[in-house]
């Protein structure tokens, strides 16, 4: 394989601007991975922890099934943020989360540098549910976790699941970190105390701070 072909962006595989892929993806999702549900209830239970009126970002907050959980959980939460690029996806967290207060939504996309600004603050807390690899290159990663850790206050708490790779074909390891490339990444942001959390079947749960 040419070297430069290693270094290109993957195609999504679901166009996520469309309401009739996202409403399928989001009712298979975990039909096909039910253990992400065990996770959702690990991070909800860390989330848990944090000082009451704690502020959390979610990164790729999808249909918003991790903030649900997290929310149902942490009812002393002052807000809990939703970031995603996808309008349709959106638009089905805003419906399952229209009981919570708490709740907020931002459409941006975190690929382009201008997120930051759009969730404008810091938080305690910021989480990612298997939605890092959607940078589309795991070289696009060490660049975000470095804006992630300028987005979490001090002290603060990174939780960030996402796959490892599922084959040693180019697409996967191309779109996927090992664990020692998820915590080589997020410990170079400035993070301390980068773990592994919870493993099932593939889906990794990596743990940091961000020390007073």
């Amino acid at each position: 394989m040419d070297p430069a072909d290693q270094d290109q962006d993957i195609p999504y595989g679901e166009d996520w601007q469309s309401l009739a892929e996202v409403t399928a993806w989001a009712e298979a999702s975990d039909r096909k991975r039910p253990w992400r549900s065990q996770i959702r209830d690990f991070i909800a239970e860390q989330v848990a922890t944090l000082r009451r009126d704690a502020a959390v970002l979610e990164l790729g907050s999808g249909p918003g099934f991790l903030a649900e959980r997290v929310l149902q959980h942490c009812t002393q939460l002052a807000g809990y943020t939703l970031l995603d690029f996808s309008d349709p996806l959106l638009a089905i967290s805003r419906e399952r989360l229209a009981r919570f207060a708490a709740a907020s939504f931002v459409r941006a996309d975190f690929k382009l540098d201008q997120w930051v600004h759009a969730v404008g603050g810091h938080f305690d807390c910021v989480v990612s549910m298997q939605a890092i690899n959607e940078v589309r290159h795991k070289r696009h990663v060490p660049p975000l976790y470095r804006q992630i850790y300028q987005v979490t206050a001090t002290p603060g708490l990174v939780l960030i699941c996402d796959h490892t790779p599922f084959d040693d074909s180019q697409r996967s390891i191309s779109l996927y970190m090992t664990e020692q490339e998820q915590i080589g990444a997020l410990s170079a942001a400035g993070f301390a105390n980068v773990r592994v959390a919870l493993s099932i079947n593939g889906l990794v749960l990596y743990a940091g701070e961000k020390a007073g």
